[in-house]
């Protein structure tokens, strides 16, 4: 994996935060209860920062177990105890250390497209090996949860993508992106459209069992729509298992 850049201190407050609201938590919850009817399940939230979400799964289903693995422990000293939880301080070029350990269910929740490297094709090249290299974790019924932004171009449906990395990971645009509401200014974000996606999944050994969009309204000012070619904007989630089950 190309080397990844870190976001700072300031930008990281910015995500101590949850997105998986009501809506969301109904359509990975469905999944869950559709996958694991029983609620015994452990789970690794990768990215999982202050653990919010992890902690719901552990209140929603009090036979599961977790763990949240993330490298900004500003983050992590934030979790609350739980004895049915634990802490990993780690990156995700780590993630071949937790060989040995298996999970039934492993998440992505707006974490992939963080993964930025110097150049857009690194940046999906990371993407895409991380993907892969949670795939050994996964236990013989295990699942991939990801949840994520889709930004489908109107006409190119590649093009808010590229153009979104570019304009974000410019240094000497930081202060202007910052302007326009990037918490990633500087350093860079690779949203990708829902087919991009699937082609990225595709590279692997899997199959998407379960596709769903958060319909909710994105209220997007018209011009900064024009601006980066930006179709049909929103949130998918992403339901994999391998394709050997």
């Amino acid at each position: 994996m190309a080397t990844l850049k870190q976001l700072d201190d300031t930008q990281l407050e910015s995500f101590d935060t949850e997105y998986v609201n009501e809506a969301r938590w109904k359509i990975v919850s469905a999944q869950i209860d559709r996958s694991f009817p029983d609620g015994n399940f452990t789970f690794l939230d990768v990215g999982g920062g202050n653990g919010q979400f992890a902690d719901r799964l552990l209140a929603a289903y009090p036979k599961a177990q977790g763990t949240v693995l993330d490298n900004a422990q500003i983050l992590l000293d934030r979790n609350k105890p739980n004895p049915r939880k634990q802490m990993i301080n780690a990156s995700v070029a780590d993630l071949h250390q937790q060989s040995g350990q298996t999970y039934d269910i492993i998440c992505f929740n707006w974490l992939l497209h963080h993964l930025v490297s110097d150049s857009y094709g690194q940046t999906c090249q990371n993407i895409s090996k991380t993907i892969g290299e949670v795939i050994p974790l996964l236990s013989a019924r295990g699942r991939i949860s990801i949840f994520e932004n889709m930004y489908d171009g109107i006409w190119l449906d590649r093009l808010p993508s590229h153009l979104i990395f570019e304009l974000t990971s410019s240094k000497l645009l930081a202060k202007f992106t910052q302007k326009m509401g990037a918490n990633t200014a500087g350093v860079g974000v690779c949203f990708l459209s829902q087919k991009k996606w699937c082609s990225v999944i595709a590279q692997h050994p899997l199959v998407i069992d379960r596709y769903t969009d958060d319909p909710s309204d994105w209220p997007i000012p018209l011009v900064r729509r024009v601006f980066l070619h930006m179709g049909y904007i929103r949130v998918g989630h992403f339901w994999l298992r391998s394709a050997n089950q």
